[in-house]
């Protein structure tokens, strides 16, 4: 059971979008050690894109109320198979209360945040809004679309999507760097657009790199990914444990075989390299940590190094790593660091 239950089938379930029979499976399945252990997963990961929501919403004491009142409406109508989330006892079951109430609270609130941009805009007849999430460099941020796809968005990254997907494809444009988690629709392909280039996917999870001035990166974890051009041409098609990389100035895809764990690995910051130049892990960590890093000799800058990190570690240790590895010496001065 736990191979047919994924996070884009878990989100499907939280906002009542499933089938009677995929709420039956995924209603049996969260009983199971592994299915509480995803459904934690699947709630941290919605809070956490919830409360960066939160953060950017003001409301007024009518707006709360308001919102007070919806919220005991949404609680009192939770349909009966959810009730293992919120009325029937499980392990982990104060957490789970917590998250599936905070997760109702923050959608009303969602809902009031969508209404004040709606007052605000002089278009009125917009009837969907077109939203945009830009990180700055050292922030990442967790984004739940409205077909339940989950997109961990990186550091100097910026998200363009619809609020509602309407029409026969689910289409976003990327800028940057993210690994997605598709919910399955074959009647609505998704598409990702980068620049010349767009990647088609059904339902599946891989990552896109596509900073302007780079080449194009796409690895997939799971699932299928059609990378293409704009007008259809074929670039390459790819199945877990491939990445393509696609160069814009001469035409070129070259395609390589990825660990599976280095590519789902990202989104938990896991950076892995392999064969790179330390000119090429510092303008990652740039990105990561908000911070400059210079080389005091070319030399020192071209040294490949294969290694994995966590970007969850401090900075510090992350260079300790590093220079060990490949023999340097650096020094700090606040946020630019100096390779010598």
């Amino acid at each position: 059971m736990a191979n047919t239950i994924t996070k884009a089938l878990m989100n499907k379930y939280l906002d009542n979008r499933c089938t009677a029979a995929e709420k039956l499976l995924v209603a049996a399945f969260i009983q199971q050690p592994e299915g509480q252990q995803l459904l934690d997963e699947v709630l941290t990961e919605r809070l956490t894109a919830d409360m960066l929501l939160m953060e950017q919403i003001s409301v007024d004491e009518q707006q709360v109320q308001e919102w007070k009142a919806t919220l005991r409406q949404r609680i009192a109508a939770l349909p009966p198979e959810q009730a293992p989330l919120i009325q029937r006892p499980v392990k982990r079951l104060s957490f789970l209360r917590r998250a599936a109430i905070w997760t109702i609270l923050v959608s009303a609130l969602g809902t009031i945040g969508i209404y004040q941009y709606r007052k605000q805009s002089t278009t009125t007849s917009m009837a969907m809004a077109n939203l945009e999430k830009q990180n700055p460099k050292g922030q990442r941020a967790v984004i739940t679309l409205a077909d339940g796809s989950v997109i961990h968005l990186g550091a100097d990254s910026k998200l363009e999507y619809p609020e509602i997907f309407k029409g026969p494809t689910r289409e976003i444009t990327l800028i940057g760097e993210a690994f997605f988690e598709i919910s399955e629709d074959a009647a609505h392909p998704f598409i990702v657009h980068t620049g010349t280039v767009r990647t088609r996917v059904l339902g599946t999870s891989f990552k896109i790199n596509a900073f302007k001035g780079t080449p194009l990166m796409v690895a997939v974890a799971t699932g299928k990914v059609q990378v293409e051009h704009a007008d259809r041409k074929p670039v390459a098609v790819l199945t877990p444990g491939q990445q393509v990389t696609w160069n814009p100035a001469d035409q070129q895809a070259a395609i390589a075989e990825m660990p599976v764990a280095d590519i789902a690995g990202w989104k938990n910051a896991r950076l892995a390299f392999n064969n790179n130049t330390l000119a090429e892990v510092a303008e990652v960590l740039e990105r990561w940590y908000n911070v400059t890093i210079q080389f005091k000799h070319a030399v020192t800058a071209e040294k490949r190094i294969t290694v994995t990190l966590s970007a969850n570690r401090p900075l510090e240790e992350t260079l300790r790593v590093l220079s060990t590895g490949s023999r340097f010496t650096y020094k700090s001065d606040n946020r630019k660091i100096i390779i010598q």
